[in-house]
């Protein structure tokens, strides 16, 4: 399908809107007063010419075959994971600033924006020492 050109997709639309509508025992007369629109772009559209987005939907519709273009209308779902794995790949490391002696500070949190601190093992812990620093938020301006 990619591989066909403008031309060459609108004909197919065109002859299998024809095909839904002479399926369903239709006239073009009786397409174009229930979609709104004049027998002569029923007629185009048939053929493969050139319409409006509007004109499609309203010929769909009165075709009862607005199914047709359903997976355009429909909101996609979330893909949990694949979310989670987009932010993990997004993260940054939080860096340290020159004037700051303590350890940086980490926080994991889920999706729906919950944070919760992470134990980490200090930067400047002696490299024997096995004394991990439980880190919290802390938004006060202390100096």
């Amino acid at each position: 399908m990619n591989e066909m050109n403008e031309n060459d997709i609108l004909k197919k639309i065109g002859v299998r809107m024809k095909e839904i509508r002479l399926e369903q025992n239709i006239k073009q007369k009786e397409l174009a007063e229930k979609s709104g629109l004049s027998m002569f772009s029923i007629s185009q559209m048939e053929t493969g010419h050139n319409t409006s987005l509007l004109s499609l939907v309203q010929v769909l519709k009165a075709l009862n075959r607005l199914d047709m273009i359903e997976p355009f209308l429909k909101e996609k779902e979330i893909d949990e994971a694949a979310l989670s794995r987009f932010i993990q790949s997004q993260r940054k490391r939080v860096s340290r600033s020159a004037s700051d002696s303590n350890s940086p500070l980490i926080l994991t949190g889920t999706i729906t924006g919950e944070i919760q601190p992470t134990t980490i093992k200090s930067y400047f812990a002696d490299e024997d020492e096995e004394s991990p620093l439980s880190m919290v938020a802390d938004d006060s301006d202390e100096d």
